[in-house]
């Protein structure tokens, strides 16, 4: 009987986990849709002060919201397991309350220490950006609070609905915001993208009030007949209790964000260094934020969030204790990350030109190019990094990935002196460092689940097959593009066509040489609906 509950539970915490991980594939997916016009409005200089703001808010974000969905969710979903709702609730309101406090503090430090932050990124004028994004620190303090309730009572459907409308409210406002200031000078451009980000907030935090305010009535019945929470507990202690379950996944998580911010001050600092003016410095860090990153991340983002779906399976096995499945899983989440990683990886190499004159235009085209050439590995590492946390995490080993991440950001540290301050490299050296730093904390952490399982990871279906089908996909995409060009067909229509052909043919080739099985198709979100394709177009059989 508690056999069949324990697997009823891991389906369930599997369903979810693709809910969300679909949902995380088309907030990804918008995101990068609206980065375009947004760079192509305010330009790589505009991008440089957007950016370097973010760097900051985001670290500021960490500090004030990341604790609160995993620590509440775990808070809450103990007592209603228990039926204890009273205490589900008493819980929930004062996450609300420690979030407003901690919130306000986090956004009053942002706004009215503008002038000092922008300076400490030797950008200035990104002082606008900085007071623009300030109140969205709140917004998503409170929106982390309900998310992490949601999740605790066990669905993850608002969360999911709320991550959309919120990327769909930031993705239109931004573009809006950015143009309506535009005629005002690229730093308050940038200023109007950053508030779409906080109008976007707003929807997702509005979204989630109006479930909970639907569901409330039918939750408060039970809190109302509850007769087994203890009255003892005080709102001021079960805030206690909240800081203190969130506390230690802030700082695993701000140990991965100071690597960004850290990156941000010595690329801006080694240029300072070396006599680049103001405008340069904000093109070039624009150009590397603006451009660059955006295509590298949207790979790594698509494939992470596809793995993620595992993630609770493999922690289900590692409950029931069932070694071979914990094996398995392992290796089947690392493989559906490289199917996508190592496919992007040959493709952005290959195609790089026409993806940046597609996206961006002409401006910095061959310069943009040619760090895409250089920088695309970090895709297959960013992607181990990733999914590897996710693994490991899921095994509660989670001070690995913290440890893995700090010796990562010290050997960047070193090589970012050596390249951006001793030889004046700037994108390149920038570029590489990142390089570094994925393959050392890849290692790091999958050197520990080695340690940990005991695993034999299967390098020909993880990496032999897919890297044989992405390089005959690369040739045949490089066919297209010259094909087309020696037919004076337009960039656009050439390079769409290129990556058709080059999906479908690495899809044929990694069925047909047998990198994925039909078992495993159904374990990514909308499985069953890719198999069938699948057999009707007799690719299995």
């Amino acid at each position: 009987m508690n056999s069949s509950k324990q697997k009823k539970k891991g389906s369930n915490l599997a369903v979810q986990g693709a809910i969300l991980a679909l949902a995380g594939i088309i907030v990804r997916l918008i995101g990068f849709a609206y980065k375009i016009p947004l760079v192509n409005t305010i330009g790589d200089v505009g991008m440089g002060c957007y950016n370097k703001a973010f760097s900051i808010y985001s670290f500021a974000l960490v500090i004030s919201s990341y604790g609160f969905p995993a620590g509440v969710s775990k808070l809450v979903s103990a007592r209603m397991a228990v039926k204890k709702y009273k205490e589900a609730h008493k819980i929930f309101i004062s996450a609300v309350v420690l979030a407003l406090i901690i919130g306000i503090i986090s956004a009053s430090i942002m706004f009215f220490g503008s002038d000092l932050l922008a300076k400490l990124v030797y950008s200035e004028k990104s002082k606008y950006a900085l007071q623009a994004l300030a109140p969205t620190v709140l917004i998503f303090s409170l929106m982390a609070v309900f998310r992490g309730y949601f999740q605790g009572m066990n669905t993850m459907i608002p969360t999911a609905v709320s991550q959309i409308v919120e990327q769909i409210f930031n993705a239109i406002f931004s573009i809006v915001l950015a143009t309506m200031f535009l005629s005002k000078g690229y730093e308050f451009a940038a200023a109007g993208g950053t508030f779409g980000t906080g109008i976007g907030a707003l929807s997702g935090l509005l979204t989630l009030i109006a479930i909970y305010f639907m569901s409330r009535k039918l939750f408060m019945k039970r809190v109302n007949k509850d007769t087994h929470s203890s009255d003892s507990n005080t709102y001021p202690s079960y805030a206690k209790l909240v800081l203190m379950t969130a506390v230690p996944i802030v700082i695993g998580s701000a140990t991965f964000h100071l690597t960004n911010l850290v990156d941000m001050i010595m690329f801006n600092d080694a240029l300072r260094f070396h006599e680049y003016n103001q405008e340069t410095a904000d093109t070039l860090y624009g150009l590397l934020t603006g451009k660059y990153k955006t295509i590298i991340t949207l790979p790594i983002s698509i494939a992470s969030s596809i793995a993620a779906a595992t993630i609770p399976s493999i922690t289900t096995s590692i409950v029931l204790k069932d070694k071979k499945q914990i094996k398995r899983k392992i290796n089947m989440a690392i493989r559906f990350t490289m199917f996508i990683a190592i496919p992007a990886c040959v493709g952005i190499f290959v195609l790089s030109t026409p993806i940046i004159r597609l996206l961006f235009g002409e401006t910095n085209l061959e310069k943009t190019a040619l760090l895409l050439k250089i920088g695309v590995i970090s895709v297959v590492f960013f992607g181990l990094s990733t999914i590897s946390i996710g693994i490991l995490q899921g095994m509660n080993k989670l001070r690995i990935p913290v440890i893995s991440a700090v010796k990562s950001l010290l050997i960047k540290i070193f090589f970012n002196i050596i390249l951006l301050y001793v030889f004046n490299t700037n994108l390149i050296g920038a570029v590489v460092t990142n390089i570094i730093f994925s393959f050392s904390s890849a290692f790091f952490n999958m050197r520990a689940i080695k340690k940990y399982t005991r695993i034999r990871f299967d390098i020909k279906k993880t990496y032999v097959i897919p890297a044989i089908s992405a390089l005959i996909m690369g040739l045949c995409c490089n066919i297209v593009i010259r094909l087309f060009d020696v037919m004076n067909i337009g960039n656009m229509i050439s390079t769409l066509v290129a990556i058709f052909v080059g999906i479908i043919v690495y899809l044929l080739l990694l069925v047909k040489l047998k990198g994925v099985d039909e078992e495993e198709l159904y374990l990514v979100p909308q499985g069953d609906k890719l198999v069938k394709l699948l057999y009707k177009v007799r690719l299995l059989k």
